[in-house]
């Protein structure tokens, strides 16, 4: 741990654990700080879902850590990234692993309770206690206070709220804020399927007209999918028979996968966003993840951006001269840009989910003929995340 840092935080107290509370968690753990992280839900997440982390993501992890042999249970890594349109033809295909293993690190797919259960491993007993809300926090001086639903509290040297897109921390650093709906609805899912050995390390992206979907391999013979819509249409989209119903004339290989899910394990989705906060910290308090900058998924960066943020924040809190200017100093290298990937992920939607069928063809068209250095160049952006 850093002179600065053990100088001036010894405890810290963290509203959520999720992706962005248990990464800030071991990377302040590391630092050698006290760390206590609060959980309103009392179990670990039961149905598994998952998510693309890019090699700059993936590089965070292993600074902290993670290595290969944390890395084989969490998911596995991404060879090539094919865009498909509806009917399975290929448009565009992204060097994804050659790319990634340039950068330094793979770019994988993975299972979200999966890594979190790494994650948590890596920190000492204790350090989460579910079933506890965090409803609130305040600041005062060189300390922040947490209020809880029961009406307890604890007090650190610093609050993170990385209580995600339904944040109560958000109101105590920047008054109320609505979330803005997408337009758009869909399910996820993943499943066992080893009937086809030519998944293996491929993520699938199938653009289709007026919706989009995905298959990706996330290792030990498992698939994760999914399947976006307009709202309008969500009615037509709560069975597994109903799913297929509207997508037959699609890939063959998105039907067989969701024919191999048991309904019980297909999972329904709202996408939201926030608009831009006015700022992500007040004194001791400081937000990070969807608690800050909440996106939809259709950029895919999600998670990444919130990884990316927990390294910028402990670097930051660990090189500044006070903890205000650090707090500062975080704000300002990272809202910027994860308000641009905001704004990205709603192009992101319109873009793969055109409804115009001439829109769509042009669309596809315009991939299929995108020089080599181009796709490459977007390969690498993505996994840079640049």
């Amino acid at each position: 741990m850093s002179e600065n840092l053990s100088n001036r935080i010894t405890k810290v107290l963290i509203a959520g654990a999720g992706v962005g509370g248990l990464t800030a968690a071991l990377s302040l753990h590391r630092r050698g700080v006290q760390v206590e992280v609060y959980e309103k839900y009392k179990g670990m997440q039961r149905h598994t879902t998952g998510f693309t982390l890019w090699s700059y993501a993936i590089t965070r992890l292993q600074e902290l850590g993670l290595g290969p042999s944390e890395m084989e249970t969490v998911g596995t890594p991404v060879e090539v990234m094919e865009i498909r349109n509806q009917k399975g033809r290929l448009i565009a295909k992204m060097p994804i692993g050659e790319v990634s293993r340039e950068l330094g690190a793979d770019s994988y797919e993975i299972k979200r309770p999966r890594l979190l259960e790494a994650i948590e491993s890596q920190l000492p007993e204790g350090t989460v206690r579910r079933g506890v809300e965090c409803v609130s926090a305040e600041s005062s001086g060189d300390a922040a206070t947490l209020e809880f639903a029961d009406g307890s509290k604890a007090t650190g040297d610093l609050v993170i709220g990385a209580d995600g897109i339904h944040s109560n921390l958000r109101a105590s650093v920047s008054g109320p804020s609505e979330l803005r709906d997408s337009g758009y609805r869909g399910c996820s899912a993943v499943t066992d399927y080893t009937s086809r050995d030519d998944l293996a390390h491929f993520h699938i992206d199938i653009w289709g007209k007026g919706g989009k979907a995905g298959i990706a391999d996330v290792g030990e013979g498992r698939i994760r999918w999914y399947l976006t819509w307009k709202t309008k249409l969500d009615n037509e989209m709560q069975t597994r028979e109903q799913l297929l119903s509207a997508h037959q004339g699609w890939d063959p290989i998105l039907l067989e996968v969701i024919e191999s899910t048991p309904e019980s394990e297909i999972l329904h989705h709202q996408f939201f966003d926030i608009a831009a906060i006015e700022t992500w910290r007040r004194g001791r308090i400081v937000l990070l993840g969807d608690a800050a900058h909440a996106t939809t998924p259709f950029a895919a960066m999600g998670a990444n951006m919130t990884i990316e943020d927990v390294a910028v924040l402990t670097e930051q809190l660990e090189q500044a001269p006070e903890v205000d200017s650090a707090l500062a100093a975080f704000e300002d290298a990272r809202k910027q840009r994860t308000e641009d990937i905001v704004s990205k992920g709603q192009s992101m939607a319109r873009l793969t989910q055109l409804h115009s069928s001439f829109a769509a063809w042009l669309r596809d068209q315009a991939f299929l003929h995108m020089p080599e250095k181009e796709t490459e160049k977007v390969t690498r952006e993505m996994a840079s995340g640049e």
